[in-house]
């Protein structure tokens, strides 16, 4: 464990704000880097590939490179910004203070929406 994890650890701090005010910035971003590396980058495995998705990996990895966010009217959706094709979107405060891989992603409209229900739908959520 980092020090900086202990320090959050410990009992001197009360709220996610304190152990920010306590690392500052640079450490922020330290621990950012440090998780991601460890947990956010997508390895393909067998689940990548069942329903059919032989040739590709049907969360879609590799993604996209995508320089700067913007707003794509042809087909009404936000396109965000993705520097590396092969970490899954997160959150960094979810990734600093819970240490877990997660994979977020923006369901405003279009497929994603449709599938995110779906998914929902099949496990009651």
């Amino acid at each position: 464990m980092s020090p900086y994890a202990a320090l959050a650890l410990s009992g001197d701090t009360k709220t996610a704000s304190d152990i920010l005010d306590k690392w500052g910035a640079d450490v922020f971003v330290m621990e950012i880097k440090k998780c991601g590396e460890v947990l956010q980058c997508h390895q393909c495995r067998a689940v990548c590939h069942k329903y059919g998705n032989d040739n590709q990996c049907r969360f879609l990895v590799p993604h996209e490179i995508v320089e700067a966010s913007h707003f794509d009217p042809e087909n009404n959706t936000v396109i965000f910004v993705c520097h590396d094709a092969i970490v899954n979107y997160f959150n960094p405060y979810l990734l600093v203070f819970c240490r877990h891989n997660h994979d977020l992603k923006c369901i405003l409209s279009g497929k994603g929406a449709k599938a995110a229900v779906k998914t929902m739908h099949k496990y009651g959520i």
